[in-house]
């Protein structure tokens, strides 16, 4: 988001002092319509966002037919994307209905002890999604690599999972606020990448970010292309492993493929334009800023990714739940085939 461009000697020791000037070039740029625009637009998504997510989870819930680790992971993905959504629609909605009903020019900027919580909220959750799709990888990459012992033996490593992923993302971006002056003016609760006090260590974050996405899509692809390579004197249980990382994969695939691709273009962008800051307008700075900010989007799209995945895994439990005689069983997908192919195994001795 953009860098509010305050003399620092405009904010005194116990509150702002910001001349009207300023109050006035700051109430034209909230108020213009390419500034309202996109606010308008992030809070439909972050609304759309939720209505999906919660459509899923009371339409169809979350009973994946996923390895445990691989479905507290999927979970606690989803609970990012929520919640960044609610303070995504939050944040917007409050800027729009401050510039359509402001009284005084300075109602249009505020201090970012006012905002720092909801700032400090989008962030976490922002880093948070990356986090998760690092562990979902490291996730697949040991069910890879211990094949038909990590069906049973390895839930407890989702706990440990789950304890990296928030940890790292809280520890990024309390790290990243460290020094965050509270007397800061802001125009819009969303800006941290060209803030004066906490700007280098978020483009550090963001830098980090990036490395971590290509990461991600280099793990993945090996492992896609690990898992489908087919070995003719693996056993049952080995196949039943490789079939089910296939499936984790397939599903996992469109939510990496988004947040991995378009964080990562949203990144060079904002690190392109930061380069170029000085030789433009503080006005079209601004503008380009607010309407790059493309991660409301891409949460959207990646809620539509999460039903499409509950959807097809529902119809998937529904129908493993048939027996041929067309009965329903309580056998869980897992304990149903391990069975069967343990007992085809034996038979073979």
């Amino acid at each position: 988001m953009d860098s509010e461009n305050f003399p620092a000697e405009l904010m005194s020791q116990g509150s702002m002092v910001i001349p009207d000037t300023v109050c006035a070039f700051n109430r034209s740029v909230a108020t213009n319509f390419l500034y309202l625009l996109p606010e308008i637009m992030c809070s439909l998504s972050g609304i759309a966002s939720v209505a999906i997510i919660f459509y899923s989870f009371f339409l169809y819930g979350f009973r994946l037919l996923f390895h445990y680790n691989a479905k507290i992971l999927m979970i606690l993905l989803t609970i990012f994307i929520l919640i960044f959504s609610l303070d995504i629609v939050y944040i917007c909605a409050r800027q729009v209905f401050i510039a359509l009903t402001y009284q005084n020019d300075c109602d249009l900027v505020f201090e970012t002890s006012s905002c720092s919580m909801f700032r400090r909220v989008a962030l976490t959750c922002f880093v948070g999604v990356t986090s998760t799709q690092f562990c979902q990888m490291l996730e697949r990459l040991i069910a890879t690599v211990l094949e038909e012992k990590y069906e049973f033996q390895t839930q407890w490593l989702g706990g440990l999972f789950i304890l990296f992923s928030v940890l790292s993302a809280i520890l990024a971006i309390e790290w990243t606020l460290w020094n965050e002056n509270p007397l800061e003016p802001m125009t819009h609760c969303l800006t941290y990448s060209a803030s004066a006090s906490i700007g280098e260590r978020m483009y550090m974050v963001l830098y980090g970010i990036l490395a971590v996405d290509l990461f991600i899509l280099v793990v993945f692809f090996a492992l896609w292309r690990k898992n489908k390579q087919k070995v003719l004197s693996a056993g049952l249980n080995k196949k039943y492993q490789q079939y089910e990382n296939l499936v984790v994969l397939r599903a996992l695939f469109p939510m990496v493929l988004l947040n991995s691709v378009f964080v990562s273009f949203y990144i060079l962008i904002a690190v392109t334009v930061r380069q170029f800051r000085e030789s433009m307008s503080i006005l079209n700075y601004k503008l380009i800023a607010i309407n790059t900010f493309i991660f409301p989007y891409v949460s959207l799209l990646l809620a539509v990714t999460i039903l499409l995945t509950t959807r097809n895994e529902f119809r998937r439990r529904q129908q493993r739940k048939l027996k041929p005689n067309g009965k329903v069983t309580t056998q869980t997908y897992f304990n149903q085939y391990q069975r069967q192919w343990s007992v085809i195994s034996d038979r073979k001795f």
